[in-house]
């Protein structure tokens, strides 16, 4: 820990002024007052001298002679108090400072060098509090990145807390995780790999390379090496760096050396979570804050996809799961009936479907469909599986592998024959009455009904596209009223008549674009 000699010139309580036109960044690692005539015998190297001359020579040479002792120590400045038997800081003094770059502050007579030691001790004392700080913050946010994401997690968070490029291999040297993509990166790790594989008791090694230094350590479990960690430094790690690459060590063993039964058992609770949340009969209040175990924060919108696949369903849940294990991203997933069901954050769930049906179709597993629903709060997880089904449905029958809830139209909602079957139920006999009322000069009112109704009740623009004038059209609908029995001033009515104009019988298949 260090405090900088440009921090205490900007103290305005201190009042110190700089002499010597020289950098101020040296740091300071102790304010030490001494008024001996040759205080070299107790110095280190970087303190800042604090003298008031009261033992200082009277002859230049002698002066000079100070001066230079004490840069031949490495100080990083002398502090020269006037007001006592100096009322001026002695030329000789200033001028070998100046040539030897040694930086000369004048401290006024009301400031004790007392104060100056504690404005040090109590800045020292705060960066070691505030490294402190750092260390348990970063130590929290890599345990809680290896409990989320696994090895994918634990390494992205090394690399954006200590700007290192960690890599992590197995027993075998194998890549699990890592922050980087240089491949010549990754083949120097592979070779250190292998000469450290080779010797008996290989523990650790450290080289250089272009770009910084290369460290890599085993990581021994309870019987054997599990794995393997290298950590790229761009710059020499701090003591606090260390630290946590220690802990990180630890976290990738556990990792590493965690029964796989308890693997198993863990995604099976998430699964059995996802199946009460998704009975419409559970409290969902009671169960969603059980989600925090598996990623999600409370305020975090979700989405459902469903994914479905007409054979190797017992192999479904097995490369969903995977897929969304290596993501290292919140989910919880489970089975249903003729598919699988993952519960994603809103904010993954595109990436993460994208990835779901590209392994979907390399397993071999026919044409997968995936219906995801809208984005909703956890409370209303189970209202999501009807949304999800009718996407996936709505992309099975447009031959499309995701369907997305959001981007369902009307015609994607009456592509399903049993609602166009019960929209014409409903509205049928309506739009009967209207084609049977009609005379042969009214062959018109059911265009001028569908522009109406498509340009959502908007007198212009829709007598604009059937080139008449609005009053023409406004006689129109008039007439539609009276043979219908229904008013167009209703919202609802306008909307069932749309789809029952969509879903006739015989008509053709509305688009689901």
């Amino acid at each position: 820990m260090t405090v900088t000699l440009e921090w205490l010139l900007d103290r305005p309580d201190l009042g110190l002024r700089l002499v010597t036109d020289v950098p101020t960044a040296q740091e300071v690692t102790w304010a030490h007052a001494i008024d001996v005539g040759d205080p070299t015998p107790w110095l280190n190297g970087g303190e800042l001298v604090l003298t008031t001359g009261l033992r200082l020579a009277r002859s230049a040479r002698e002066q000079r002679a100070y001066v230079e002792g004490l840069a031949d120590c490495g100080v990083a400045g002398i502090g020269f108090g006037v007001g006592i038997r100096y009322d001026e800081i002695p030329v000789p003094i200033v001028d070998a400072c100046a040539e030897r770059g040694v930086p000369l502050v004048e401290v006024p007579l009301p400031t004790p060098f007392i104060a100056i030691t504690q404005a040090v001790a109590r800045r020292l004392s705060e960066q070691e509090l505030e490294s402190l700080q750092e260390a348990l913050t970063h130590q929290r946010r890599i345990t809680r990145a290896a409990v989320r994401g696994g090895l994918t997690g634990l390494v992205g968070v090394l690399d954006r807390e200590l700007h290192c490029d960690p890599v992590v291999l197995d027993e075998y040297g194998a890549v699990m995780a890592s922050s980087t993509r240089d491949s010549a990166l990754i083949d120097l790790v592979g070779a250190q790999w292998r000469r450290l594989s080779r010797e008996a008791h290989g523990g650790a090694v450290g080289i250089e390379t272009q770009r910084g230094t290369l460290e890599i350590q085993s990581l021994r479990g309870r019987s054997a090496v599990v794995g393997w960690l290298a950590v790229h430094h761009h710059t020499p790690p701090t003591a606090t760096d260390r630290l946590l690459l220690n802990q990180a060590a630890g976290l990738i063993t556990l990792q590493l050396d965690w029964p796989a039964e308890l693997v198993a058992a863990y995604h099976a609770l998430g699964g059995t979570l996802l199946d009460l949340l998704l009975h419409p009969g559970q409290q969902a209040g009671s169960l969603v804050r059980h989600l925090h175990h598996f990623g999600f924060a409370p305020t975090d919108p979700v989405m459902l996809a469903v994914v479905k696949a007409p054979r190797s369903r017992p192999r479904l849940l097995q490369v969903v799961s995977d897929q969304l294990e290596s993501s290292a991203l919140p989910h919880v997933v489970t089975r249903l009936e003729g598919g699988v069901a993952a519960l994603l954050r809103a904010q993954d769930t595109r990436h993460l479907v994208e990835v779901l049906a590209s392994a979907a179709e390399e397993a071999g597993m026919g044409r997968v469909v995936i219906g995801v629903s809208g984005s909703l709060p956890q409370a209303d997880v189970a209202t999501a599986i009807a949304s999800a089904e009718q996407a996936a449905a709505s992309a099975q029958r447009a031959r499309r592998s995701v369907g997305w809830f959001d981007e369902l139209t009307l015609g994607a909602v009456v592509e399903d024959e049993t609602v166009r079957s019960r929209i014409w139920t409903l509205a049928g006999p309506a739009l009967d009455a209207l084609e049977r009322g009609a005379t042969a000069r009214e062959a018109d009112l059911v265009p001028s009904l569908e522009a109406f109704l498509h340009h959502n009740g908007s007198w212009e623009t829709a007598a604009r596209a059937l080139g008449v004038h609005r009053h023409t059209l406004r006689a129109r609908m008039a007439r539609v009223e009276e043979l219908t029995g229904l008013t167009l001033d209703s919202a609802e009515t306008r909307v069932l008549l749309l789809l029952a104009l969509m879903s006739r019988p015989g008509g053709p298949a509305p688009s689901s674009q």
